[in-house]
């Protein structure tokens, strides 16, 4: 029973294909997943969003791992997790460096979890006054819909 005292996390990031707590770099985190927040961060003077991934170890300790609410990573994420059937059982995050880019792949019960959808929506051009911008909007709405759906089911 909880006597209203919140477990403390310690927060942690992504980097050049590692997992990061603070200076210490990790190849996977492990866990039980406990929820998916959305939340601003200040970052270089202006506020970002940003995802954090709750994540509770064996041990009990609490991890929220901190993704940007745009990047490749967190959609990857989020759509290997939108394909496990439950969160009762573990999962294991692991990430890896291919290139310039930090990739991720999601396991759980020793099984790789693929996406659920193979095809995100793509990516319009859209005109802003005499500039063209990329508009992902149909693709960050696949992705929040896919959050919205692992948290009803944690």
């Amino acid at each position: 029973m909880s006597l209203g005292v919140k477990q403390q996390k310690t927060y942690l990031n992504i980097k050049e294909g590692k997992i990061y707590k603070q200076e210490t770099a990790y190849d996977f985190l492990e866990g039980y997943l406990k929820g998916i927040d959305i939340k601003d961060r200040e970052f270089r003077g202006e506020v970002v969003k940003y995802w954090y991934v709750n994540i509770q170890s064996q041990s009990g300790e609490l991890y929220s791992l901190a993704l940007s609410y745009y990047s490749g990573v967190a959609k990857s994420l989020f759509n290997s997790f939108a394909s496990a059937i439950d969160f009762k059982k573990a999962v294991k995050i692991q990430t890896y460096q291919s290139g310039a880019f930090t990739k991720v792949v999601v396991y759980q019960n020793g099984e790789r979890l693929n996406w659920k959808q193979s095809e995100l929506p793509p990516i319009e051009e859209v005109t802003v006054g005499s500039k063209f911008v990329k508009d992902d909007s149909k693709r960050m709405e696949l992705i929040v819909n896919f959050v919205k759906e692992i948290n009803r089911i944690i």
